[in-house]
């Protein structure tokens, strides 16, 4: 009878166990039939649009949307966000179609997916829009001349000259397909997905970039894929909102390989790209060993980030556990949202900045070739661990020298907004929260995704655009008054592809280094200006400019003037 007490406890335990899983399935049923099916058909109130938000006399930055003349509104086709893929929201690129040297804006729209979102019977799909920049503050949409209206579910964009034929070309990434417009130079654009097999089809597109894989001088593409959305699948707490990213199966990215004659050929499989049980978001690429073979890192949902490492003819092998940059500095593989890549504390390496839902990270590079995870010593941690970053962009807002970083925030499950974050470097790599000098706007919520810099007027003050789910975009006009200079290099190649991409600059000015590489400037769902912008302090001259271009070609430019947009052309013809 001594064991009699044991028994009670046991059977009391076991009668713990079987309550607290009635709960649990019952919290189960509830919340599936609580949500109501994929793709049902109900007519969806609009979602408020956030009217123009009214900037101090001393704001850094100023909303000057509406005055630009900027109408786009994100078409979102539902009440709430009813699953992952409508979480995402949509972004967009800024590059110059038109070769007049200013900054034009491209934007995507989501829209109707059978499946996906819960509209009214016969909603139609909004085009994506095309804003030509038009030198005096405002834009103009061309978007139907152009004949970029776009279609489908539209996710992100991204641009280059991949033909080198002196014009810029669009890529539009989606759901179930992608877009490749051709730029004919005269304004319009052509449709020439399917003869460049570049389509992607039936992948869920999320991002991309152009890059010389192979240093050929034609750019090769990248797509990032996220994941097969099931919208039957409905194994989920309702604490969760929806299934997460690992409820679903993953999709392989694509790498398409230009041909040189206006096609790609798919080199996905054999470039070692293709790593199972990832659900990419985002893509951006360096050059992590300095080979000068383009690298990739791959920001994942759920699972670790990859660092793609190229061996200089176009084949990729995951260096991201050796490198320390798979995950954050707590060792989770956290739902990452995107990276943004440049040298912040001023040691001539690169830097990477990820967004995350969970903490984010600030891996600092080294000559060692191993990142060390800054985020809590850099004060990041504490600045953004509120919230979910999405867009992140590193840029130097006040030209002081070192760059600052703006990141776009979002709730992950609710149709809610939040302020965006306006981070200033003291000089080294740490941070402190700017938002009293960037103004009105960073006390504004908003429901954020997709964050681009650009110097759209070409006054040496870096701009900020700001995509959202079922709003209007936030174009944030710089207005920094602290006098310093600044120079912002756009790269020409002609023996190297074009655009330049894969150039490595050294400059010297004001007895400080300063270092930067050439890339397709791709975070989340959005594409940054081309042109490297360099802030320069109180330094009067430019004391030197050395170019590394892909062709291994080395050009300097000596004693240049400051505050201006400089054109360097790469030396030669292509062969």
């Amino acid at each position: 009878m001594k064991n009699q007490p044991k028994l009670w406890k046991a059977a009391l335990a076991l009668g713990l166990v079987l309550m607290l899983g009635l709960v649990v399935v019952t919290t189960f049923k509830k919340s599936v039939m609580r949500t109501a099916p994929a793709g049902s058909r109900a007519a969806v109130p609009a979602l408020a649009v956030s009217p123009p938000v009214d900037a101090a006399k001393d704001d850094l930055f100023e909303d000057v949307t509406a005055k630009a003349g900027i109408t786009f509104v994100n078409q979102y086709c539902d009440s709430r966000i009813a699953n992952i893929l409508e979480s995402n929201g949509a972004g967009g690129v800024w590059f110059d179609f038109d070769g007049d040297g200013l900054m034009d804006l491209y934007l995507v729209n989501s829209g109707p997916l059978e499946g996906v979102t819960h509209q009214a019977p016969g909603t139609a799909r909004e085009p994506n829009r095309l804003y030509r920049n038009r030198g005096d503050g405002t834009f103009e949409d061309v978007t139907k001349k152009a004949g970029v209206e776009g279609a489908g579910y539209g996710m992100a964009a991204i641009a280059a000259d991949y033909d080198n034929d002196g014009h810029t070309d669009l890529f539009v990434i989606g759901v179930g397909r992608c877009i490749l417009y051709h730029n004919r130079g005269n304004g319009t654009f052509e449709d020439v997905t399917e003869k460049a097999g570049v389509a992607n089809a039936g992948g869920t597109g999320i991002g991309g970039v152009f890059l010389d894989v192979d240093n050929d001088g034609y750019l090769d593409l990248f797509v990032a894929n996220y994941l097969t959305f099931d919208p039957s699948y409905q194994l989920y707490f309702s604490a969760d909102a929806y299934p997460g990213p690992l409820s679903y199966k993953a999709q392989f990215n694509k790498l398409y390989r230009n041909r040189g004659n206006g096609t790609f050929e798919d080199v996905s499989e054999s470039s070692g790209v293709q790593i199972p049980g990832h659900r990419a978001m985002s893509v951006t690429v360096l050059d992590y060993n300095r080979d000068g073979a383009p690298d990739l890192y791959v920001s994942n949902d759920g699972t670790p980030n990859v660092l793609l490492v190229n061996d200089g003819k176009g084949h990729f092998k995951d260096l991201a556990a050796q490198a320390g940059v798979a995950f954050n500095a707590m060792g989770e593989a956290a739902g990452s949202m995107a990276a943004t890549i440049g040298d912040c504390n001023g040691d001539g390496y690169d830097d990477i900045f990820v967004t995350r839902l969970g903490y984010g990270s600030l891996y600092l590079g080294n000559a060692k070739g191993v990142y060390d995870d800054r985020m809590m010593a850099s004060g990041l941690g504490s600045l953004t661990a509120q919230f979910v970053g999405w867009g992140g962009c590193f840029l130097d807002f006040d030209n002081d020298g070192d760059l600052d970083i703006f990141v776009a925030n979002g709730d992950a499950h609710y149709l809610v907004g939040w302020e965006s974050l306006l981070l200033e470097n003291t000089g080294k790599g740490a941070y402190v929260d700017a938002a009293v000098k960037g103004g009105a706007y960073f006390k504004t919520k908003v429901r954020a995704r997709g964050s681009a810099v650009a110097d759209f007027d070409n006054d040496g003050r870096m701009d900020v655009l700001v995509t959202t789910m079922g709003d209007r975009p936030f174009l944030l006009h710089n207005r920094d008054q602290s006098g310093n200079h600044w120079i912002t290099l756009d790269l020409t190649g002609t023996r190297s592809n074009r655009d330049g991409f894969g150039s490595v600059v050294k400059l010297s000015a004001g007895g400080k280094e300063y270092f930067a590489e050439s890339r397709c400037a791709f975070g989340f769902l959005m594409q940054s200006d081309r042109r490297l912008h360099f802030g320069l302090g109180k330094a009067a001259t430019v004391d030197r400019i050395q170019i590394t271009w892909p062709s291994r070609q080395v050009q300097e430019l000596t004693n240049v003037k400051p505050d201006q947009t400089l054109r360097i052309i790469e030396p030669g013809e292509r062969k």
